[in-house]
Order: structure tokens, then C-alpha cells, then sequence
């Protein structure tokens, strides 16, 4: 009997270890997938910062750029603000990076010299007076120097997006201060970034406009708008969606192209088209397709068009298009459409532009002439051609000239108010090799 009371003793102190080791081991467990979902959300907190630091200082570099050819003290002041919000942005992005005040002490040092400059400046103007030459050059110094910077930031974005641990210890300690340029050092020379044409992503702020007189379909009604919009192969039914308006949502194909389509519940037009594939043969000319896309827009209801500008990417070209109302560019009603390179089929679309905006509008005549538009842009650009255009702007619309001018850095677009002759906003001009952008 005390034998076996012995073993019953001893095995239920093994039986309360082993309860005890697989407690340990659940507890270690659990630590180790907190602290990895920790460190998860730390590195998500890291590369949050990066991207928009990396997006920041591209504005701040384009700010100033446009400030250097800016014609009026008010349009002035807007970049200026712009410059500041950008800066404190940027300043507190680097602040979450895990990298110590000494790593990024000199890009600090720029980003608050940005910032000071600003500020003074818009000062200086709010007070009455001049920029000076010295202040220009200052303007000069600081956007090369953001542009520098801004490569370097791409190139260190680059690397990060390839796997690398930029912002390790580890990595910092094995391969030095360069592994964080150019935080911890100078930059190089700078692409700028760019978008898709003047106002792509402009006001578009309230009602759906163009939809606004026109009774609900049902969803048998919305499939057959859709198939007589483009062909369709085949075609399976999602569900309804909201994308500020209420939609009925298919998968598609479409010449043998898979898309996602949503079609709108007020009217039975087609809001997007988002194509699955990322199509690399290219056999047509940019021409020949914008030729053909704006054809197809005209065919399907969507009166004049004036395209605006175009990007290419691995086959597909994306197309911004205008409509047009007496000879005048309405930037607001703006369709995006995509074609395949390979055989010119229409494999997306976003009408959302449009179709919130569009309506006839009463157009007034300007109040200035074409000649005294043209006497408003900066004595440092050199003006080439204009017209007339509707532009959105602080969720409102304005009638501006649309003048394309110049200089030996480039090409820009300055919108000058038909009506009071203040500059209304200032673009640049950028060809790259996969279209003609601007910013």
C-alpha cells in the first residue's frame, strides 16, 4: 500500500509538471505572437512615416518650383501655406522613425529651414512687400535641395519596398551611416512625382449631379445597360456597394478581359470598370488609341470630349478625358478610360468625375480679354497659347483661362480667372517617356 501510494504521489506531481511545462509553453506562445503582432504594428507605424515623408517632401519640392513662377502674391501665399503644412508633416514623420535625432539631424535642419522660409515670406507678402531677388534665390536653393533629397528618399523607398531592413539596428550598425541615405547624407538628382492631369482628382464633393434626374433600375436593367456598354463574354452578379452612390457590382469578361464593374442603381450608368489584368504586349499607338477611346465615349452618350493628358504602364493606357461645352473644357466632368495596347479594347473606366458634375452650365463671358489674361502670368514664364476652361476649385467652379507657358526650367499651365484675373492655380508640365503628366 505505500508503494503504490508512493506512485500515485509521484505521478501526479509528474502529471502537475507537465500540466505546469504546457501552461509555460502556452504562456510563451502567446507572449510571442503579442509581441510579434507588436512588432507588426510598430513596423506598419515605420513605413506609414516613410511614405509620407517620402510624399512630403515631393510637394515641398514642387511647392517651391511653383513658387519661383508664380504670378500673383495670393496664389503665393496658398503654396506658401501648402509649404508649412508640409514641412510640420514631414518633421513628424521623421519623428517616428527609429532612428535617433543625430541619425536625421540634417534633414531636420532642411525640413525647418523649409519651414522658416515659408513663413517669413508669407509674412513679408501679408505685410505689402516685394519679393526680393535674394528671396528667389533662396526659393532656388531650397527646391533643388528637396529635389536631391526627394531622389534619395526614392532610392532608399526602393530598397526598403525590396525587402531590405533600412530601419534596423542590425542593418544600420552592419552597414553604416549610407544605409540610410540620404537621411544620414546628400542626395543625388530627382524625378518628380507625378499624376494623371490637371484637376483628376478634383472637386468631386456632394450629389451626383448628371444622375440626379433620372429614376432607379433594377438590377435586370443595370445588367443590360452594362453588357450594351461593352461586350460582354461573361457575367456574374456581386452584390449591391455604396461608393457614394448606391451600385449594383458584376465580374465581367470582356474580350477575354476580366473586370469588376459597377453600374449605378439611379440611371443604369457605369460608375467604374477595374480591370484584373496588367496587360504587357503593346501593338497600338498612343494615338490610335486615344483616337479610338474618344470615339467610344461619344458612342456610348457622352457628347464632345477634350482629352486632357495620358500615362502608359505595362501595356495599358490610361486616358483622361473632358467634356466640352461651347469650345469651353469643363475639368470637373472628367472620364478616365483605359485601353489595351494589344488590340484597343476598353478595359476600365472611372466616370465618377463625370457623372457627379456634368450638367450644362451657364456660361458668362470673361470679363478680361485673352490678351490681358495672358499680361497677368509671371515675367518669368513666357506664355505660348490659351483658352478657356472650367476649373474646380475649394468646391467651387471657376471660368479661367487655361495658358500654357514657359521657361528654361520647363513647361507649365497657369489658370487665370476670366472674371477678376487672379491666378487661380499653377501646374507643372512633365514628359516622361510613359506620357505627357502634369502636377
Amino acid at each position: 500500500m505505500e508503494s503504490m501510494r508512493k506512485r500515485n504521489w509521484l505521478g501526479a506531481i509528474c502529471a502537475m509538471l507537465a500540466v505546469l511545462l504546457l501552461s509555460l509553453a502556452v504562456f510563451n506562445f502567446a507572449q510571442s505572437e503579442q509581441l510579434e503582432q507588436a512588432q507588426t504594428r510598430i513596423n506598419a507605424v515605420y513605413q506609414k512615416a516613410f511614405y509620407e515623408t517620402c510624399e512630403l517632401t515631393e510637394a515641398i519640392s514642387a511647392n517651391y518650383r511653383k513658387l519661383l513662377v508664380a504670378g500673383d502674391p495670393a496664389q503665393m501665399q496658398v503654396l506658401l501655406g501648402d509649404i508649412s503644412r508640409e514641412t510640420q508633416g514631414a518633421s513628424g514623420n521623421l519623428a517616428l522613425l527609429p532612428l535617433g535625432e543625430e541619425t536625421v539631424s540634417a534633414t531636420i535642419k532642411f525640413i525647418n529651414q523649409a519651414e522658416d522660409f515659408a513663413e517669413t515670406l508669407s509674412q513679408k507678402l501679408a505685410a505689402g512687400e516685394e519679393v526680393s531677388d535674394s528671396d528667389y534665390q533662396t526659393m532656388v536653393t531650397l527646391s533643388d535641395s528637396a529635389a536631391r533629397f526627394t531622389l534619395g528618399l526614392e532610392e532608399l523607398l526602393n530598397r526598403y519596398e525590396r525587402g531590405e531592413a533600412v530601419f534596423s539596428a542590425d542593418d544600420f550598425a552592419e552597414t553604416g551611416d549610407e544605409s540610410l541615405y540620404p537621411l544620414t547624407g546628400e542626395a543625388a538628382e530627382y524625378p518628380v512625382l507625378l499624376y494623371d492631369g490637371p484637376f483628376s482628382d478634383g472637386a468631386t464633393v456632394g450629389d451626383f449631379e448628371y444622375l440626379a434626374a433620372m429614376e432607379e433600375v433594377t438590377r435586370e436593367q443595370a445588367e443590360a445597360k452594362l453588357r450594351a456598354f461593352v461586350p460582354v463574354q461573361e457575367l456574374t452578379y456581386l452584390g449591391e456597394s455604396h461608393p457614394e452612390v448606391d451600385c449594383y457590382d458584376f465580374r465581367i469578361v470582356s474580350n477575354g478581359y476580366s473586370m469588376s464593374a459597377s453600374v449605378t442603381q439611379m440611371g443604369g450608368e457605369v460608375l467604374y470598370l477595374l480591370p484584373d489584368v496588367q496587360e504587357t504586349q503593346v501593338n497600338l499607338s498612343e494615338a490610335e488609341l486615344c483616337d479610338r477611346a474618344r470615339a467610344f465615349l461619344i458612342s456610348r452618350g457622352y457628347g464632345a470630349m477634350e482629352m486632357s493628358y495620358y500615362s502608359r504602364y505595362g501595356g495599358i493606357l490610361t486616358i483622361n478625358y473632358a467634356a466640352v461645352q461651347d469650345g469651353v473644357i469643363l475639368y470637373p466632368d472628367l472620364v478616365k478610360i483605359q485601353m489595351s495596347m494589344k488590340d484597343g479594347s476598353v478595359i476600365g473606366l472611372d466616370a465618377k468625375g463625370y457623372l457627379k458634375n456634368h450638367s450644362v452650365r451657364t456660361l458668362a463671358q470673361p470679363a478680361l480679354s485673352e490678351e490681358e489674361a495672358l499680361g497677368r502670368v509671371s515675367p518669368k514664364l513666357t506664355a505660348i497659347s490659351s483658352r478657356l476652361c472650367v476649373i474646380p476649385q475649394n468646391r467651387a467652379e471657376y471660368l479661367c483661362y487655361e495658358i500654357s507657358a514657359a521657361n528654361a526650367d520647363g513647361d507649365f499651365l497657369v489658370y487665370v480667372d476670366a472674371r477678376t484675373g487672379v491666378e487661380r492655380e499653377l501646374m507643372q508640365v512633365i514628359s516622361k517617356s510613359n506620357g505627357t503628366l502634369v502636377m
